[in-house]
């Protein structure tokens, strides 16, 4: 069981960092004492030999230089200079070794964007890590903002760590797991996750095939006592069951894994599905065509044959699916077809915008000159008349240059999908 907090540094980082990095708490007893000067300030712990000491995205010998210079890099040197938190494991639960090693995992997954000093205390009967984390991120110049939902993020992370090398965590339900819980629940990345993850499991028969699954999706997975984690590159990892709660525990999956034998599935090829696609659609061609297909193949248009396995690049798409079924409905109702149609709609339609913004401007600048109430009151709706076919246009431009822009992401996809179902087909044979 580890608990943990955490709060805000106003002044003093360097003495803060210098008592989180004081020998005589970090070194470890095996290694023997070490001298250092009394009141020394300034602590290099590789000199001193000092065993649980560790950085992240900064210079081990000098930290607090680094997380300066970053403040200096953005001009962010006011207000909260760094954050200080703890992770206190119960006594006896874990070794210095053990408590270090999750401690710079802790930090890693928490704080990846930000400078970090990570050091164990093992000088009183409780094993404590240290962090003192730099409040401007190196990345991109951020502010850590320390509200509720870090904080439960902050949470999160540490039992799950726990949980992960068989240590005990608080059974209570704290505020935190609802937080969490909350502030995950509309995010793009564990959606697409969950759904890549339930899509697996219908049609994998062994945990070990279910995780070569995943993998071929661009994941990166591992089980360690019990708990699986998943997760992307840069991305959050995903303590499953933590996350998505008992149904996706290591137990529950290998049941829901047995139900998935009986099971077929047969994936289609491109060709295929596009084939079967075109008899009722008369084989569109051209831009139109290829943003049918792609509306077809997320799921806009009904089909007879089961859901298809689709790779994460057009999985993730689904989320912008409205946005793809209006500008296909544009192209049907304007006849645009190939890409000569499509500019030559757009260029026709910046023309029109033009003049009628020009005209819109004439006409104020005449009320602007009006004498009378009433020619005023002419104007102003002959202003009024004008103005939704402005907004119209300006929808139209918008979707012009969209869908020009998506045409070649939407096409790569596409070149991909193949592939993708290749390598399904060649995994199934292994089984």
């Amino acid at each position: 069981m580890a608990t943990t907090s955490i709060w805000s540094i106003k002044n003093n980082l360097k003495q803060s960092i210098n008592y989180i990095i004081n020998p005589e708490k970090t070194i470890n007893d095996d290694h023997g004492k070490v001298d250092y000067l009394e009141g020394k300030k300034d602590y290099n712990f590789k000199k001193e030999k000092v065993c649980y000491v560790s950085t992240l995205n900064c210079d081990e010998n000098y930290p607090y230089d680094d997380m300066i210079d970053t403040k200096d890099y953005f001009n962010k040197k006011y207000g909260n200079l760094a954050y200080h938190g703890y992770q206190s494991f119960k006594e006896g639960e874990v070794t210095p070794d053990i408590a270090h090693e999750i401690g710079v995992k802790f930090v890693s997954e928490m704080f990846k964007d930000y400078e970090v000093v990570v050091a164990t205390h093992q000088n009183t009967n409780h094993i404590y890590n240290h962090f003192i984390i730099n409040s401007v991120s190196f990345k991109d110049g951020k502010k850590y903002n320390n509200n509720r939902t870090n904080l439960a993020k902050l949470r999160n992370i540490s039992d799950s760590l726990c949980t992960e090398y068989g240590l005990s965590v608080l059974d209570e339900d704290k505020f935190y797991k609802r937080t969490y819980t909350k502030s995950i629940s509309n995010d793009e990345y564990y959606k697409t996750l969950k759904e890549d993850l339930d899509n697996v499991i219908n049609y994998s028969v062994t945990l070990k095939q279910l995780f070569e699954r995943m993998r071929s999706l661009g994941y990166k997975v591992y089980s360690r006592n019990g708990v699986i984690t998943i997760y992307r590159d840069g991305k959050d990892k995903v303590r499953i069951e933590n996350v998505f709660g008992e149904e996706y525990s290591k137990e529950r999956i290998n049941q829901r894994l047995y139900l998935s034998r009986q099971i077929v599935f047969k994936p289609m090829s491109q060709k295929s599905i596009f084939e079967e696609y075109s008899k009722t659609n008369n084989h569109h061609k051209g831009i139109y065509g290829l943003f049918l297909y792609y509306c077809y193949l997320l799921g806009v248009f009904p089909r007879k044959h089961p859901k298809q396995y689709l790779p994460y690049s057009i999985r993730k798409e689904v989320y912008k699916l409205e946005q793809t079924s209006q500008q296909v409905r544009f192209m049907h109702e304007k006849n645009i077809v190939t890409k000569e149609d499509l500019d030559n709609f757009a260029k026709n339609n910046s023309n029109e915008l033009s003049e009628l913004k020009g005209m819109k401007e004439n006409l104020w600048k005449i009320y602007h000159r009006a004498k009378t109430e009433e020619k005023q009151t002419k104007i102003l709706a002959e202003i009024n008349d004008i103005q939704p076919k402005i907004k119209e246009l300006y929808k139209y431009d918008k979707y012009c240059k969209e869908i020009t822009k998506r045409a070649e992401s939407i096409q790569n996809n596409l070149n991909n999908l193949n592939k993708d179902i290749q390598k399904e087909k060649d995994n199934s044979r292994e089984i």
